[in-house]
């Protein structure tokens, strides 16, 4: 792994992030000391704030680019083995130019009525939903912009450095990143030896975009 590479495009999406933000600001985890009343589970007061995820996104977009890793094709039609629960609005597909390794895809999604609010991730061609961020955008599950931004560069760079794993039988899918596994319908030891023997699953996954 191109660790010097690879440290070097972290410090560049941040420098890009600074001018894709246009000046939103970030915003404290405003649970750190208190428990989300019952009012908040039903209530999404500024879902346009959670558009930063997509900023920073936009961000890693033009970062691969530049570093030659993808080709990045905007307003991208999607095919996708399964659709995303989502309410997607737009697409951006970034094509790795690595032999093996698996295209990205970063699309806006709906939250409470705004159109680019979230975001959707898939990976691959058909694409599968790898996650989408926020999981809620409800008052009661904010937890600051800080943990959306390091859950969406967790994805991404599991996807770029080729550590990325999607597996999925029938309801049952296992994700598996560098120190995490997000996992519906199946046990952490199931997990684990499906991933070591992925026999009988579908499973998507490829190598690290740089050559």
């Amino acid at each position: 792994m191109d660790v010097d590479r690879i440290a070097q495009m972290r410090d560049e999406v941040d420098c890009r992030f600074a001018r894709t933000c246009d000046g939103q600001d970030l915003w404290p985890d405003p649970h750190t000391n208190v428990s989300p009343s019952d009012e908040e589970y039903s209530r999404a007061t500024h879902p346009e704030r959670w558009r930063i995820v997509g900023q920073r996104a936009d961000a890693w977009l033009e970062v691969l680019s530049t570093f030659g890793l993808a080709s990045i094709e905007r307003d991208a039609t999607i095919d996708w083995g399964e659709a995303p629960s989502t309410v997607v609005t737009r697409c951006d597909r970034a094509v790795p130019r690595a032999i093996g390794a698996v295209p990205l895809v970063v699309c806006r999604s709906r939250i409470d009525g705004v159109d680019d609010a979230g975001v959707t991730i898939g990976v691959g061609d058909p694409a599968v939903v790898d996650t989408w961020i926020p999981i809620c955008g409800c008052d009661a599950c904010d937890n600051g912009s800080q943990e959306v931004l390091e859950t969406l560069d967790e994805h991404l760079m599991a996807i770029v450095t080729g550590q990325f794993r999607h597996l999925r039988r029938r309801s049952t899918t296992i994700t598996s990143l560098p120190g995490s596994l997000h996992l519906v319908g199946i046990e952490c030891e199931q997990a684990a030896r499906a991933l070591a023997n992925p026999s009988g699953w579908n499973e998507v996954s490829g190598t690290s975009w740089f050559h």
